[in-house]
């Protein structure tokens, strides 16, 4: 996992999913937990607040990082080191953040029970790194003068199949997974058809589960739209816009806040495919947000719109529906795991910016449905999201693996 913000600020966690997750094992009694992480400097093992935070030190080359392959090199370095914090500490259960990272191949070297808790899994996010009418291509047609750039692609498709390639290997040798949704759970199943499947929900920021701000309908006319990360194209930088230009030539009154940034070339291309700018779509970019200054963002929209084309169970739209905020989204990966079409949002094919388009003018236009929806997503989310269930989850996971 990467450093966690505890061990980096010598306080409580403070940051994101890890860090959440973090906060509720702290407080299962009985347990000492010890945290084993990569970080690329030297760094002092620390005891904060009865928890052993412990640095995997790995460094790259220059020759190793310009020419051999990230993922390889990875695995060289930072199993040997995961290797020496279990014979050193002895834990009895292993818990590992995230199949993407091959953090999980411990288990061919120890006979301490393993558990990977799914975050996303890089095989099907990696089909989906384009989305239609896009290619690799694109992206170097642009770069056609800039050798360095073009270097830059090739490597990054060089790295992604060396990625998947390890994760396929960590997939075979697992058996025990910890996920939350009918697509991880599924995607659990193919990967390893003989593996344990444990159900324990995602555990988010605190201060969307106990604020006392709530969403309500805004007193505007004006309908003002909502989504959060932008960095990829598995978030449907593309579907967004095409939506936005919808909403724009019916000339629909709306703004769209997108909370993240993006990468400029990403957008460049974007903007070319599509010909028309975000900005002349009433698309805005407020960069990254601290969670206090997002609850408000959220609370303060008429919905949420989520546009991407492969998700596990995105937090973002977790953390809208805990403050109430109506959802529209893409049918994709585990987002039906969390959002009931027609019950505490609308959910609509992926790649069909007329249907999200219109799903956003009707429910917008309906506040007694919209009241419903939030209504009904909120009451789910914050019993689906609460410590003390997951907290459970966990220890009969923990429990069970450990008998």
């Amino acid at each position: 996992m990467t450093e966690p913000s505890a061990y980096a600020s010598g306080g409580q966690p403070i940051g994101g999913w890890q860090d959440s997750l973090e906060r509720i094992v702290r407080t299962i009694p009985d347990l000492e937990l010890i945290i084993a992480f990569v970080s690329e400097q030297h760094a002092e093992v620390k005891e904060i607040d009865g928890v052993t935070y412990v640095p995997i030190y790995t460094r790259w080359s220059f020759w190793e990082r310009k020419f051999r392959k990230y993922w390889d090199v990875y695995v060289e370095k930072m199993l040997p080191g995961a290797r020496r914090v279990v014979e050193q500490y002895l834990p009895d259960l292993i818990h590992i953040f995230g199949i993407e990272w091959p953090f999980g191949q411990i288990v061919a070297y120890t006979n301490v029970p393993v558990v990977v808790h799914i975050m996303g899994a890089a095989v099907p996010y990696l089909n989906a790194s384009y989305p239609p009418s896009y290619s690799a291509c694109d992206v170097a047609f642009r770069h056609l003068l800039h050798p360095v750039k073009l270097y830059r692609l090739w490597n990054q498709q060089r790295y992604e199949k060396n990625w998947v390639s390890w994760e396929r290997r960590t997939w075979s040798l697992v058996e025990n997974y910890m996920g939350r949704t009918k697509w991880d759970e599924s995607l659990s199943r193919l990967m390893h058809p003989n593996r344990h499947y444990f159900h324990v929900d995602e555990a988010l920021r605190s201060v969307f589960l106990t604020s006392q701000r709530k969403w309500h309908i805004p007193a505007s006319g004006s309908i003002k739209l909502v989504s959060t990360g932008c960095s990829t194209f598995w978030k449907g930088p593309d579907m967004m816009l095409k939506v936005a230009k919808i909403l724009t030539d019916h000339q629909v009154d709306f703004e769209w806040n997108v909370v993240g940034k993006m990468n400029p070339q990403m957008k460049q291309l974007v903007e070319s495919k599509e010909k028309v700018r975000y900005e002349d779509c009433h698309i805005r970019f407020l960069g990254y947000q601290q969670p206090e200054a997002l609850l408000e963002i959220l609370c303060s929209s008429t919905l949420y719109v989520h546009t991407a084309y492969i998700e596990n169970s995105p937090n973002s739209i977790c953390e809208a529906q805990c403050l109430g905020v109506p959802v529209v989204s893409t049918n994709v990966g585990g987002v039906s795991s969390l959002v009931h079409d027609g019950q505490d949002g609308i959910l609509v094919p992926a790649n069909d910016p007329w249907q999200m388009a219109d799903a956003i003018i009707q429910l917008a236009s309906d506040p007694e449905r919209m009241q419903s929806f939030s209504e009904n997503g909120s009451e789910v989310a914050l019993s689906r999201h609460s410590d003390s269930q997951i907290k459970q989850q966990l220890l009969a996971c923990y429990d069970a693996l450990t008998k």
